[in-house]
Formats: C-alpha cells, sequence, structure tokens
C-alpha cells in the first residue's frame, strides 16, 4: 500500500499559474489544459490517497478506514468491512451517521455479476400527517433552527436493520454481526480527539445541542463550553449500547429496551416533541430496490432509485450532457453554462416527480431514458439561462446537511458504495438518554408545504409509514463490463452535483481521480449557478454567465467525495478521499 501526500506550492508559484491560465483564456482548448494544471493549487494540501492491489477502503475518518481495513486483512468481505466501518464513523463523526439514522447500500457481487440495491432510509411515524410543519397560520417552522430540531423531525431509523439485513445476504461469515461492532467499541471507550471539523460544528450547533440533557452531557464539559480540537470524546453509553446489541441482536433496538428509550425520547423530547411510538420501530422494513441504470458515452452508471433521487437526478443530467461535447468547451463560461442548464433540468424533474415509489406513482424509466433526456436537451438555449422560481430555490438552500459515504472493494472484487446520514449536522440534536446516540431529522426532508400553489398535494409531502426523499447518490460506474470505479459524497442536496462534478471530470475531461477530486465544483439544483472559489473568482466567467442570466453564488466548498478507480493495465486498484474532508484512503 502506498500513501501521498500534496506538499502544496509556493504562493507565487499559484499567482503565476493563474495569471498564465488568464493569459490564455481566448483558446478553449488551452484553457482546458491550464484549469487541469491548475486543480492541485484550490484546496488545502491533505490530500490523502492510496494505491493497492488486491482490497481498497475509502471512508470519511482516518478510524473508520482502519477499521475497514482491518477487516478486509482478515478475510472478511466489503460488506463486512463497510458495517464496521459505519459502526465507527458513528462514534468519530457523531455529527454525521449512526444507529440514529438510514442511508442507502449499493453492493456489487463479483460472482453472479449482480448489483443490489438496500433502502434503509428513514420512515415517518404512522401519527405523521401532511401539514405537520406548519404552525397555526399554516405557515411552515423556520427551517433553522426550529423545523431541524427535536422529536418531531425523527423518522424511524433504519441503519442497523439495513446493515444487518446486508450482512445475512452478502457478508463473508468470516464474522459475524456481532462481531463487526468490536472497532466501534475499542474507540468509544478508548476516547479519540476531537477533529477540528466536529469542534467547529459543536460550536456552531451549540444552542441546539444544549437544548437537550444527554447531548449537553456527551458534548460540553461542566462549565457548558463545547470540546476543543485534539480534546478526547469519550463515548461510552454508546460502548454499552452496541455491547446490548452484540449480546441480545437487533430485536432489542426496534422492539426491546432501545426500542422504548427512542420512542420515550422522541415523543417527550423538551423542544418540538414528536409522534413516533414503538410499533413504528417494530414495524421498520428494510427494502431492496432496483438499481437504476443509466448509459453515459461509452459507460454505464449504476446508482440507487427511489426514494433517493440521486440515481434518477445524476443519469439525467449525464444523459442531457450526453447529447454535447462537454469536453470541447471545457470550464468556459459556455461549459458552465451547458453544464449548470443541464443540472437545472434535471432538478427541475426531481423536484416535481420524486418521492417514495411506495406511495407515489414516478416515471422513472422515463426520466432516466435517452429519449427523455434528449426532449431535454432542447430546452438549453447558449444565449439565456432558464429562468427558475425563488419558491422553488428556497427549499434547497436552507441549512447545513452532512452524511457520511464509503467506498469499498474487496480482494475477490466485491464492491460496497454505501451512504449513511443522520440528515443535518447532528441530526435532530436529540440524543436518546443513555444511549449515546443522536436521531435523525430526516422527515425535514419531506415538503414542509404540502400542497403547490394550486392547491394540489405534492409528492414529497409527509404522510405515515412514508419514506422522505433524499439525494444520496452511491454509484458504480463501468466501461465494457469492467469495473471502473466506486464513487459516492456526503452534502446533502449537493451530492447529486459533486459526484456528476466528479464524474464528468473523469469520463469527459481525462482528468486522473485525484485531480477530479480536487476540481472546483459548479452545481445547480434549479436555482443559482453555485461555484467554489477558484472558478468564482474568475471575473470573466462569472460576468459572462450572469449576463445570461444566471444568479452566481459563491461556495467556498460543496460535498465530500469518497471513491475508488481501478487501473486494469496496471492491474491496480487507487482510493482518493476528497480533500474538503477529514477522510483516509489504505489498501493492500
Amino acid at each position: 500500500m502506498l500513501r501521498f501526500r500534496s506538499n502544496g506550492f509556493p504562493r507565487f508559484c499559484v499567482k503565476f499559474g493563474v495569471l498564465f491560465a488568464i493569459f490564455l483564456r481566448y483558446t478553449i482548448t488551452m484553457r482546458t489544459l491550464i484549469s487541469f494544471l491548475l486543480i492541485g493549487l484550490l484546496f488545502s494540501p491533505q490530500l490523502r490517497a492510496a494505491q493497492g492491489k488486491h482490497a481498497m477502503a475509502v471512508t470519511s475518518d482516518p478510524y473508520a478506514t482502519k477499521a475497514a481495513l482491518e477487516i478486509l486483512k482478515q478475510g472478511g468481505n466489503a460488506v463486512d468491512a463497510a458495517i464496521a466501518a459505519q459502526w465507527v464513523l458513528n462514534v468519530v463523526e457523531p455529527q454525521s451517521s449512526g444507529i440514529g439514522g438510514g442511508g442507502f447500500f449499493l453492493y456489487y457481487d463479483a460472482v453472479t455479476k449482480q448489483i443490489h440495491a438496500f433502502d434503509g432510509r428513514e420512515q415517518a411515524p404512522q401519527d405523521a400527517y401532511p401539514d405537520m410543519f406548519l404552525d397555526e397560520n399554516g405557515f411552515p417552522f423556520p427551517y433553522y433552527p426550529d423545523r431541524i430540531t427535536g422529536g418531531l423531525a425523527v423518522g424511524v431509523p433504519g441503519t442497523l436493520k439495513l446493515l444487518q439485513v446486508v450482512h445475512s445476504r452478502f457478508g463473508s461469515k468470516k464474522f459475524s454481526f456481532s462481531e463487526l461492532f468490536g472497532p466501534a467499541i475499542e474507540v468509544a471507550e478508548r476516547g479519540f480527539p476531537v477533529s477540528k471539523r466536529l469542534a467547529r460544528y459543536l460550536e456552531e450547533h451549540k444552542k441546539r445541542l444544549k437544548l437537550f440533557p444527554a447531548s449537553r452531557q456527551t458534548f460540553f464539559n461542566p462549565e457548558g463550553k463545547s470540546l476543543e480540537v485534539h480534546s478526547l470524546l469519550f463515548m461510552p453509553d454508546l460502548a454499552e449500547t452496541f455491547k446490548l446489541v452484540q449480546k441480545e441482536g437487533i430485536r432489542v433496538f426496534y422492539e426491546g429496551e432501545i426500542a422504548k428509550d427512542i420512542a420515550k425520547a422522541v415523543r417527550e423530547a423538551p423542544f418540538h416533541p414528536g409522534l413516533m411510538s414503538e410499533d413504528d420501530l417494530s414495524f421498520y422494513r428494510v427494502k431492496e430496490r432496483n438499481p437504476i441504470r443509466g448509459r453515459y458515452r461509452q459507460y454505464d452508471v449504476f446508482s440507487m432509485g427511489p426514494p433517493s433521487s440521486g440515481g434518477t437526478t445524476l443519469i439525467e443530467t449525464l444523459q442531457i450532457l450526453g447529447f454535447f461535447d462537454l469536453a470541447y468547451y471545457g470550464k468556459t463560461a459556455d461549459g458552465i453554462h451547458l453544464f449548470s442548464e443541464a443540472q437545472k433540468l434535471a432538478f427541475q424533474d426531481r423536484n416535481h416527480w420524486l418521492a417514495d415509489p411506495d406511495y407515489v406513482e414516478i416515471p422513472t424509466e422515463k426520466i432516466v431514458s435517452l429519449e427523455f433526456a434528449e426532449e431535454r436537451s432542447q430546452a438549453i438555449r447558449w444565449e439565456y439561462a432558464i429562468p427558475t422560481t425563488q419558491a422553488a430555490m428556497s427549499p434547497l438552500n436552507l441549512g447545513a446537511s452532512h452524511t457520511s459515504h464509503l467506498s469499498i472493494v474487496d480482494e475477490w472484487g466485491n464492491m460496497v458504495s454505501y451512504t449513511t446520514t443522520i440528515e443535518s449536522v447532528f441530526g435532530s440534536a436529540l440524543m436518546v438518554p443513555g444511549r449515546g446516540f443522536l436521531l435523525n431529522n430526516e422527515l425535514t426532508d419531506f415538503e414542509a408545504v404540502p400542497k403547490d400553489d394550486k392547491g394540489k398535494p405534492v409528492a414529497n409531502a409527509p404522510e405515515g409509514g412514508k419514506r422522505p426523499m433524499s439525494s444520496m447518490t452511491p454509484t458504480f460506474i463501468f466501461r465494457e463490463g469492467k469495473p471502473l470505479m466506486i464513487v459516492g459524497a456526503a452534502g446533502g442536496t449537493k451530492i447529486i452535483g459533486a459526484v456528476l462534478n466528479i464524474l464528468t471530470n473523469v469520463l469527459d475531461f481525462g482528468m486522473s481521480l485525484n485531480d477530479a477530486m480536487n476540481a472546483p465544483r459548479i452545481i445547480n439544483r434549479y436555482g443559482p449557478t453555485e461555484m467554489e472559489t477558484f472558478l468564482y473568482e474568475n471575473q470573466t466567467i462569472v460576468h459572462d454567465l450572469e449576463r445570461r442570466g444566471h444568479p452566481i453564488r459563491h461556495e467556498p466548498s460543496m460535498g465530500i467525495a469518497q471513491a475508488v478507480w481501478f487501473d486494469e493495465d496496471n492491474h491496480a486498484v487507487y482510493g482518493e478521499t476528497d480533500p474538503r474532508g477529514e477522510g483516509s484512503a489504505l489498501g493492500y
């Protein structure tokens, strides 16, 4: 296993490179080449990459990656490694994922050559109703901090049952399900240093967390100050919860004493008490769905279908772009206009149609068809941007969401792309007393206003037993029937665009995976065109886009991805973690 770390560049080199790129901007091909040369300068030099011959694990935290690698080295497969990593992430990234949340799991079986997609999405309690997030005057509760905080936003967690189902179907049998909690228990009891990101989030969300005694006790000192960077965080209650599940199985979580504690915590929450009952937990089921498949250039793309909008929106966008030569336009104003408009059209369709397929009829085959993509591509005009409404834009830019993603391949070629979440940072901020895990706030992924301006119910309105629409986009890429890439990301509704940027950087512009991960991202979620710093600071491009009618928004960072790349020619596999996060890649 080889690991690489960038050492950065002198500041004068950065300035010289940028000036040189601007000087040559009139040449489309040269501009594209120069942008490729400069992508390594865009972020801090904390690039973490790995190369291996047999297996690779890439997760959003070094502790989780190490746990996954050890499982792989001891004969476990990709499923075993993903499960062990998820439990460690619950400890070291309590703000992002865990047994209080849910996720989507994409698995490739190297023997059967089949792809399996599992839906472990959180589910609304049976007592949920369409107007649940409206006040007495019919207006939505403010998204931050009201709507995302407390018991009302909590959906029935799916993560624990999801991973138990996947393990029973596809685990290696080398490790029992209970054994895979071991690495997480060790970290939780031994303690771990608080990362910069966790410390920042604790400070930013301290008012929310302090509303709930268990959250306050875990993340703050007796004087009420949030834990600082490098201070040790111990999670003894979570360790005991894991040990109880080890001993009694997942029934204790869904039907036993933990279920009682979850339902009580939700219904008796000191802020916005919720609707969940013990029956809601006992009735929860994981669902196997059909993966979504599309064709882009000479590549086959597989991702997650509804109730996630990730796969359909990603594939629709790619197939719209497939009617244009994206590589020719590069990262010019024309290229960015095209890239933004394709995303905008796909997100418009997402917002109109996508929801829980068990409750709403979704024309999935139409959305991901080449015929529909060709029809939608004809709406793109070079002279002006497709207008959007403020009403359509506003739900997409509320608050910061977070999530975890991991990409793993084992020595037999089995692959996992798994995105897991508790939704917003720290989820609902509500920790179950005595149990050490935070509960999600996934019900805020429903539309707070359940009817459109014509009084017609919207597809993604709250309803008892329904699963809210997601943006998680675990993805596999194949070329000529052989695996080429595993990828996925964190970042709320920006997940789809983050994955899209990486794929087009590699598949259209020929970037290495390292360069593709570092390149500045351009995202449109049926609203403003959002641009990361390097592109945003190019005023020539910005003014050109604004002239066409693009509202431009500067975003310092969008999405945190984890990816694996297969190099068939060199019989090697590469892992790459996003420099925007704190992850790592390890292989052998």
